[in-house]
């Protein structure tokens, strides 16, 4: 079935309202929580927990709600309810800090399957809009932690900004969604199952490297700015130079190349930096990777790359996460990943290329 495709300035358009909600939704849970610290509303120990139940929530229940979003076939309808529970954390954090943990946890998942469903069909089985539309998240994040922590958090105009985007969201055109889902056949996608793993262990690995990575630098609130600049660019423009110069030599290559600047170069702040951008650029395209391993379900597959992250953060909760800082140790556990993402892409290159000559 052919897809009307939206004009540039529609998916433009698209991006720039989901794009942005993502930051306003990032930060406001953030700010949600960390100003739950700053009030001193709850102790510490408390505190810890809540941070461990919003992340299980936001990240781990991605993969149940893009089943169901994918099921309903409701991105949208989905994206607005998140958005209404992040604005209910907001209200409700001062007299119920743990039910507005709850709703940002929830409210965060839902929006992220929602808006990334439609980033997801906005070009479809290329890279570039998804990673727009993630990038923001970065900042969103650190201006939120910022606010909560300085204790600067003002509820009304973050509710207001929240409902016009969400107004927007009704306004403009979304794209034709595509739910055909294709039946696996053996003789026609081989080694289906290793693909979806190998790219979902290079995910994990990831997540895993971003969460034992110290950068003694942080401390200066300009060079984190930097940073998460970097950050942001590195996945806005991984999925725009890999649809254009090819996913394997963009995705894997930067990996490689970010190994000497983040092992070697971690207490130097531009090296680092440098090493950060190179790092992120791979996201958008184990993303879409992942989303064409699993035609029509947009949300489940959104909801299993950040399934694979907070899977790949868990020992970064335990002693051994001294160990793993291990710079050596660094070095080797992204070679897995890029070699993992290398023989995954690689196989799924092949696989698709014989469904052409096929169809």
């Amino acid at each position: 079935m052919e897809y009307k495709k939206l004009s540039l300035k529609n998916i433009s358009a698209n991006l720039f309202i989901y794009g942005t909600t993502h930051a306003v939704v990032d930060g406001i849970c953030a700010t949600v929580i960390f100003s739950i610290l700053k009030n001193q509303i709850v102790s510490t120990t408390s505190f810890i927990s809540m941070v461990i139940l919003y992340n299980a929530l936001a990240f781990g229940l991605q993969a149940v709600f893009g089943l169901a979003t994918d099921y309903f076939k409701s991105p949208r309808a989905t994206a607005f309810f998140g958005c209404v529970l992040t604005g209910l954390s907001a209200i409700t954090f001062l007299f119920s800090p743990i039910i507005a943990v709850i709703f940002a946890g929830i409210g965060n998942a839902l929006f992220h399957v929602g808006g990334g469903s439609i980033s997801l069909n906005l070009t479809p089985k290329k890279a570039s809009a998804p990673g727009i539309y993630v990038a923001p998240g970065a900042l969103g994040l650190l201006v939120g932690t910022l606010l909560g922590k300085n204790g600067q958090f003002i509820v009304w105009p973050a509710i207001l900004i929240l409902a016009i985007l969400c107004l927007l969201m009704f306004v403009i055109k979304k794209p034709e969604m595509n739910y055909e889902q294709e039946e696996i056949k053996e003789n026609k996608f081989n080694y289906f199952e290793f693909i979806l793993l190998l790219v979902l262990l290079s995910i994990s690995i990831r997540s895993l490297v971003g969460s034992v990575l110290v950068f003694p630098w942080k401390t200066n609130i300009d060079l984190l700015f930097v940073l998460t600049g970097a950050v942001v660019i590195g996945k806005g423009l991984g999925g725009i130079l890999a649809d254009k110069f090819g996913w394997i030599k963009i995705a894997v290559g930067a990996l490689v190349l970010s190994i000497p600047f983040l092992v070697f170069g971690a207490n130097i702040p531009l090296l680092a930096i440098i090493g950060m951008f190179l790092f992120n650029i791979t996201m958008p395209i184990t993303l879409v990777a992942i989303s064409n391993i699993l035609p029509g379900r947009p949300g489940f597959a959104f909801g299993l790359t950040t399934l694979a992250l907070i899977l790949g953060v868990i020992p970064a909760f335990f002693s051994i996460r001294q160990i793993l800082a291990n710079n050596w140790l660094v070095f080797s556990i992204i070679i897995i990943s890029a070699l993992a993402l290398y023989y995954g892409l690689r196989k799924y290159m092949l696989i698709y290329e014989q469904k052409k000559l096929v169809d």
